[in-house]
């Protein structure tokens, strides 16, 4: 299960166990995967003077990442195409409140989960 980091972001405003709500979505134990390029992505909002709520978001993300998510390489030219390109390679679900990035998976028949408004979570794209 890879999980894109404006997802990770959004579910610590609230705050919401994402693990957890995943796995209850989908009735089974998952093993968290984040891209190399994405910790890269959250350590520079960390260090952002300019975004301070944002930078202590980031910070939070961080550590919950670190300890409970496996990091593996991923390749592209944006970071969205290193998901793009993880997902396919390991068959993996995606869990991303990016709507471009949701479309691209779908279309490539991939499953993706998205956070609602509410906080509840939606699985779209997903045959067992």
């Amino acid at each position: 299960m890879l999980f894109d980091t404006n997802l990770l972001m959004a579910a610590f405003e609230r705050p919401v166990d994402v693990i957890r709500r995943v796995e209850e979505l989908l009735e089974a134990k998952i093993e968290p995967i984040i891209l190399k390029a994405q910790l890269q992505e959250l350590e520079k909002i960390a260090l952002s003077e300019k975004r301070w709520k944002a930078s202590r978001m980031a910070r939070a993300v961080l550590d919950y990442v670190r300890f409970k998510f496996k990091v593996i390489e991923g390749c592209g030219e944006s970071v969205d195409d290193a998901i793009v390109e993880a997902a396919k390679r390991e068959g993996c679900i995606v869990a991303t409140n990016d709507r471009e990035l949701r479309r691209r998976l779908r279309s490539i028949g991939l499953g993706v989960i998205y956070m609602k408004g509410d906080g509840r979570f939606e699985l779209e794209g997903y045959q067992p």
